[in-house]
């Protein structure tokens, strides 16, 4: 996959999720799209590719949940709409 379609289905599954989800989802979208933001537009400015995208939205999920950012009900949430992403890009 190419970062601009990647980009263009993170922009799909948000705008979906703004116009039909719950509370729950709203929180959890928006919480993984600051991310989402700052490392998808990263690589597209360095050139990198789909792998190295994913790869660096992992270490930085991970680095948020080890540095506590989240309770752990909302990282389940997060956790769960991030699942629900990377499906989107198969």
């Amino acid at each position: 996959m190419q970062l601009e379609q990647t980009e263009q289905a993170v922009n799909d599954f948000v705008a979906n999720i703004l116009a039909n989800g719950s509370d729950d989802q709203l929180f959890a979208s928006g919480y993984l799209q600051g991310h989402l933001d700052l490392i998808l537009q990263g690589c597209i400015q360095e050139q990198q590719d789909f792998t190295n995208f994913m790869a660096q939205m992992e270490q930085s999920l991970t680095l948020a949940y080890s540095n506590n950012e989240l309770a752990q009900p909302d990282r389940l949430l997060v956790q769960d709409c991030w699942l629900q992403l990377k499906a989107k890009f198969s």
